[in-house]
């Protein structure tokens, strides 16, 4: 895989502005997995430093943050396997499609327990079924629920992707093509999840009834998927 120019310049400017406290960066999400839009997709980096301090973030906010595009997930070395442990569903969905670009590699010894990354994946749907809700509910105060749902496409493919994975499902790796199987195993409707990317391709508002409908939609498939957690997984207070 060719590391993206903006990546590669994004490096070299973390590099002049961190020195040695820059421990490792890595690349992830869809400029790995081949399905980045050109000069549109985010660029996803995982930046470990050595010391994760105000100073840092200001040499880190230097280096990138002025380049929209690029999208910074920042830890620092001291206590990084229990922030590991923290974002387990996230850190795993990293390690299938990540690229060093700089230092050591901070995933290499990373061992998470399949009882923790339930957990966790269970926990990210529920609570982006959470803020669905919230911002079709007051939609009227901002107009930004198209927006939302376009930026939260993303997110439900993952945590849907995640969970099959868990019960030893291989997955394609374009997400177009994990429609029918998602569909297939949940129960749901294919069309949904295929107007869903086309709505994160071309983002727009709802207005009035457009946008109940959307909201119902995308409910039954947050809702069918909460349900076939329940019948299946451990609930939380069951893990030791």
């Amino acid at each position: 895989m060719d590391v993206p120019p903006l990546a590669q310049r994004a490096v070299e400017a973390l590099r002049a502005e961190l020195g040695e406290d820059l421990h490792s960066c890595c690349l992830y999400g869809s400029a790995v997995r081949g399905d980045a839009r050109e000069d549109v997709s985010d660029l996803n980096l995982l930046i470990v430093l050595r010391v994760s301090d105000a100073e840092a973030h200001a040499a880190v906010a230097r280096a990138i943050g002025a380049e929209p595009r690029i999208d910074p997930f920042i830890l620092g070395l001291p206590g990084f396997e229990r922030s590991v442990r923290a974002f387990a569903a996230k850190f795993a969905s990293i390690r299938r499609f990540y690229r060093v670009l700089h230092g050591a590699d901070p995933l290499a010894a990373i061992v998470i327990p399949p009882e923790l990354e339930r957990f966790l994946c269970e926990q990210a749907l529920r609570n982006l079924r959470l803020r669905v809700a919230r911002a079709f509910i007051t939609r009227q105060q901002h107009r930004h629920y198209g927006d939302f749902l376009a930026r939260s496409v993303t997110p439900l493919f993952l945590r849907l992707s995640e969970i099959l994975r868990l019960e030893g499902v291989i997955l394609p790796t374009r997400m177009p093509e994990r429609i029918d199987p998602i569909a297939t195993h949940f129960g749901i409707d294919a069309a949904t999840l295929t107007d869903l990317l086309a709505l994160k391709a071309h983002p727009r508002e709802f207005e009035g009834e457009d946008a109940l409908a959307w909201h119902r939609r995308v409910f039954v498939v947050l809702n069918t998927a909460a349900a076939w957690i329940e019948n299946r997984w451990p609930a939380p207070r069951d893990l030791a």
